[in-house]
């Protein structure tokens, strides 16, 4: 919860480099940055369903970026998806081949830079609060539901299973 509050407070555009796996709490801080930068090798992905629990923060910020549906698919599905899936879904901004990934992050941060400082940090913080009616209300909501969840059997036996590197008997 916090990164994604560090986000919206920030007063200027952050930009997430993504060069390997993105999983979990890594896509929950990628999907909270303004812009995303990914490896052409680069993979992303909500494994917490099958392991018991949700990636509940994500069930807020994931349908404002790439819509209910195909949301929902990532979020419950489970599954790795590659850098070309994430583009044409409109999660990231850019694929570029994994030793341009930096060098390509650094210029839009500096294209960013280069716009007029206050006009910039009053231009996203109106962004931000246009787009995130509620959010914080949201955010509660579904971290109510995570921590109910994580109190289930079911989440008690997938996180043992995780780390015991065997499939969950459910």
């Amino acid at each position: 919860l916090e990164y994604t509050e560090v986000q919206y407070r920030l007063g200027k555009p952050s930009i997430a480099a993504v060069a390997g796996a993105a999983r979990a709490g890594g896509m929950t801080l990628a999907v909270s940055c303004d812009m995303i930068v990914a490896a052409d090798t680069a993979t992303f992905g909500y494994p917490e369903i099958d392991v018991g629990i949700i990636p509940a923060i994500d069930f807020v910020l994931l349908p404002k970026v790439i819509g209910k549906h195909r949301a929902f698919e990532l979020l419950f599905g489970g599954k790795a998806f590659a850098a070309a899936r994430a583009e044409a879904l409109g999660l990231v901004n850019r694929v570029v081949p994994t030793d341009r990934v930096l060098p390509e992050a650094r210029e839009l941060a500096q294209d960013m830079a280069s716009k007029a400082p206050s006009v910039m940090r009053f231009g996203r913080n109106a962004f931000h609060r246009a787009n995130a009616l509620d959010l914080h209300r949201s955010i509660e909501d579904v971290a109510d539901a995570l921590a109910a969840v994580s109190e289930l059997p079911e989440a008690q036996e997938g996180l043992s299973a995780f780390v015991e590197k065997r499939k969950p008997r459910w």
